[in-house]
């Protein structure tokens, strides 16, 4: 086990469960003095169809996305924390991992699940993904 944290990702996808994920990630943050990521990922696997409604629906996710997280720093105000926020576009489970794996970032915190719960019936949740995937320590918020 690590000491302390000091690259943080914390992954939001508007559900009630990555705002607790994303509320303790604060605390953790507060505890270590760490820089924390806020990725948000649009989900671009039923984007299909003419090319200009593709690119006009990506435009509108990620907008959505941006503010989702600004609502997220506005209600729970990360006071003294080093942050910043990151919207990629793709498949959310893969972005995470990538993330993590690009910048060195030594926790994950996820919510237990997110707002695809059918779909993890299907294919498997993103956090499950994250979980076996990730090249550092995730952890796994519940309300």
């Amino acid at each position: 086990m690590k000491e302390e944290y000091k690259n943080i990702l914390v992954a939001v996808d508007g559900s009630e469960q990555s705002t607790e994920a994303f509320k303790e990630t604060m605390a953790v943050a507060k505890r270590n003095q760490a820089k924390v990521t806020i990725l948000a990922v649009v989900d671009v696997k039923y984007a299909f169809g003419d090319p200009a409604f593709v690119n006009d629906s990506l435009t509108i996710h990620t907008n959505n996305a941006e503010i989702e997280i600004d609502k997220l720093i506005a209600e729970y105000e990360p006071a003294q924390i080093d942050f910043e926020k990151v919207v990629l576009s793709g498949s959310p489970k893969r972005k995470i991992v990538d993330y993590a794996e690009e910048n060195e970032i030594d926790l994950i915190m996820i919510g237990g699940t997110g707002t695809g719960a059918i779909e993890q019936m299907v294919i498997g949740s993103t956090t499950s993904y994250v979980v076996n995937h990730a090249p550092c320590n995730v952890m796994v918020v519940k309300n």
